[in-house]
């Protein structure tokens, strides 16, 4: 339901900014345009993301999801203007997806407050150099400052794998083996710019079996990720 009202909303942006304006207002309609459109943008981007897997067993035979796996993105971006409203942004990111673990038989936390589930003592990470390729549709709320969305498919390259320790970080099992070279990811989100910053919301869902071997399920990636950005 959520990415049918996303898109409803793109395409209504797109539609909107096709709609040409009377000619005298056209140097004022010129002026207010974006900054992307006036030439190539380019600049940085980074942020938290909160990150899961659709199975952990396949990976480790011996634990259950626990909770979401929080990691940081970074890396850049270009945008090039098409039409009206309309952009193209690629980004290079370095991004990462995991779930933390606990062992099946964990026992629960029992304190004064209450029970609480067995914290995680592991983490399934997966490292990736991930490119998305998005459209964005922008918005003008005011001369310098816009509402935009975006969508596009995301390639991810594999850079490691591994289970690690929650408590040690160095302690850790290799586990690319049982990891596919790459991934391949629906991008879609939205968010707002104010001069040379902005700052989007995006969700990011695996459509892709990243598991060598899918027994006993299929792994896909998943996450929800906050980006701040600035163009140079």
């Amino acid at each position: 339901m959520a990415s049918r009202v996303f898109f409803i909303l793109l395409l209504s942006i797109s539609a909107s900014a096709q709609t040409p304006a009377p000619d005298a207002a056209a140097p004022d309609a010129a002026a207010a345009a974006p900054p992307a459109h006036r030439g190539v943008e380019y600049g940085v981007r980074f942020g938290p993301a909160f990150t899961s897997l659709t199975s952990v067993e396949t990976f480790d035979g011996t634990g259950v999801a626990a909770a979401p796996e929080s990691t940081m993105h970074f890396g850049g971006y270009f945008r090039f203007g098409l039409s009206g409203a309309l952009s193209l942004q690629p980004e290079v990111l370095f991004a990462a997806k995991g779930q933390r673990i606990h062992h099946k038989g964990a026992q629960p936390t029992i304190s004064g407050t209450g029970i609480r589930p067995p914290q995680a003592d592991r983490v399934v990470l997966i490292r990736y150099l991930e490119i998305p390729l998005l459209v964005r549709a922008s918005k003008m709320m005011r001369a310098d400052s816009s509402v935009f969305v975006i969508a596009g498919p995301a390639l991810a390259l594999r850079r490691n794998a591994a289970i690690r320790q929650v408590a040690d970080s160095g302690k850790h099992e290799d586990i690319g083996d049982q990891v596919s070279g790459s991934n391949f990811s629906l991008v879609y989100g939205g968010g707002f710019q104010h001069q040379r910053w902005f700052v989007d919301a995006r969700f990011t869902r695996g459509l892709r079996n990243v598991a060598v071997v899918p027994q006993p399920g299929s792994v896909k990636t998943g996450g929800f990720a906050v980006l701040l950005g600035v163009r140079f």
